[in-house]
């Protein structure tokens, strides 16, 4: 038949639609989006709302913890400071035992390296008997006697300080004052006796060496006390120093300006007798060829240590 093939215009519709049969498709189109929309929001609303509440219980939970380990830190905090304190205490302690179990030593200063470890103990029997002529041998009885333990040094003017225990603690304090009074010698060398001090002592009298020269500066006289303190007269009123950080306002209390500090030693340089590793402290430094005042000792004048 002509016209029925493919390629043939379509043949026109005898029912076309009208308006209201589009207004009726438009109507059906906008509620199925308006339903699937309405499904879609719905399953959205409801995942948002599950995601909301697990982060509500998630945020709960980590105030929580926040809360406890406020809690333990400040705990742990108040704890430390405690343990502080007592590791403060506990070695306050222990450095007053360990300067107490040194009270019956004496350092010697200056012996040669030459006296053997063999000829020590003759030899320092002999030097105290030169002091205390009216004791007897068992009154300079001695413990033990040894070198301070450090490697020895080439240096023949810086000779390892000796250690005397005496046995006997009254004698101890007679032959420091008897030093004092007349400084011994071996063979034309000069001799220096002192007490046998903690090296947490010697550092915290060094960390003081600011103050003590200041007071010698201006003629103020000053003792150490056990445990560790400063104890300082003036004016018939006792001032008592236990740390180094409250140097300045120390000084105030005083009336004082302090001084510049000493020039230090360079690290390294000739560990002399008056080094740490000796163990002893020479106090503030002597003036070239100038007698050394009564107050300028005072660091070494530990007959009058005020004892617990």
């Amino acid at each position: 038949m002509e016209g029925s093939g493919p390629d043939s215009p379509p043949e026109p519709d005898d029912n076309p639609l009208t308006k209201r049969d589009l207004q009726a498709l438009l109507l059906d189109a906008t509620a199925d989006i308006k339903a699937h929309t309405a499904t879609e929001l719905e399953r959205h609303v409801r995942a948002l709302k599950t995601d909301i509440e697990a982060l509500s219980r998630r945020t709960h939970q980590a105030e929580t913890r926040l809360t406890v380990l406020a809690e333990t830190s400040s705990s742990h905090s108040q704890d430390l400071t405690y343990l502080h304190g007592k590791i403060a205490t506990l070695e306050e302690e222990l450095e007053d035992l360990n300067n107490r179990s040194r009270r019956n030593n004496i350092r010697v200063r200056g012996l040669p390296e030459t006296v053997t470890h063999e000829a020590l103990h003759s030899t320092i029997t002999d030097l105290f008997g030169s002091l205390l002529p009216e004791a007897s041998e068992g009154d300079l009885a001695m413990d033990r006697v040894h070198r301070a333990l450090r490697a020895p040094t080439l240096n023949p003017d810086t000779p390892r300080d000796v250690i005397a225990h005496m046995h006997r603690f009254p004698i101890k304090e007679q032959l420091l004052q008897k030093a004092r009074q007349h400084p011994p010698s071996y063979r034309n060398r000069n001799l220096a006796f002192f007490h046998d001090l903690a090296p947490s002592t010697l550092k915290k009298r060094r960390d003081l060496r600011q103050l003590t020269t200041t007071l010698a500066h201006y003629g103020i006289k000053y003792m150490w006390g056990h445990p560790f303190k400063s104890v300082v007269r003036k004016d018939d009123q006792t001032f008592i120093l236990s740390s180094a950080s409250e140097m300045a306002p120390f000084a105030a209390s005083l009336g004082l300006e302090l001084l510049p500090p000493p020039v230090q030693r360079m690290a390294g340089m000739g560990r002399g007798p008056g080094s740490a590793a000796d163990g002893a402290d020479n106090g503030p430094r002597r003036t070239p060829r100038k007698r050394m005042s009564e107050v300028e000792r005072s660091p070494r004048r530990q007959p009058r240590q005020m004892q617990n």
